[in-house]
């Protein structure tokens, strides 16, 4: 016995609905694994601590494939990403990545620390610095 058209096509119906419903459900499920980290929880800008950025990063979790999100105006400040040495020292004269233009986002594409300062005057050693941890996306 063979299928009619319609059977034929309600069966190929029901395939590709429950195809598009599994492709729905694992792009949650990327979706979900990534996270917009906006800096600070606010604006880059000169905080009231010198502590303020490595306080707020040390309370955060980060993984690969999350970004962050640096919001700042355009001309007055900077982000730049730096070696340790550069982030203790405050200097960013062989910057791995420079960013000029806010807001920004920085997606994060390997485990391990991550150096940002802020190179304009003296900003980052008022604590315009963060630096951040980021580990592999946990499995599951």
């Amino acid at each position: 016995m063979q299928p009619t058209d319609s059977s034929w096509r309600s069966s190929r119906s029901r395939l590709i609905i429950s195809s598009l419903q599994v492709l729905v459900i694992f792009m949650k499920m990327v979706s979900s694994q990534s996270h917009n980290h906006l800096v600070g929880g606010s604006i880059w800008s000169i905080p009231a601590s010198n502590d303020f950025y490595i306080t707020w990063s040390s309370n955060q979790s980060f993984f690969v494939g999350d970004n962050l999100v640096f919001r700042f105006d355009t001309g007055l400040y900077d982000v730049k990403q730096v070696s340790r040495r550069e982030f203790e020292n405050c200097n960013a004269e062989n910057a791995f990545r420079t960013i000029e233009i806010g807001p920004a986002t920085v997606s994060i594409i390997e485990e391990g620390m991550h150096y940002f300062i802020c190179s304009f005057g003296n900003y980052c050693f008022l604590g315009l610095k963060v630096s951040v941890q980021v580990q592999c996306q946990p499995s599951g």
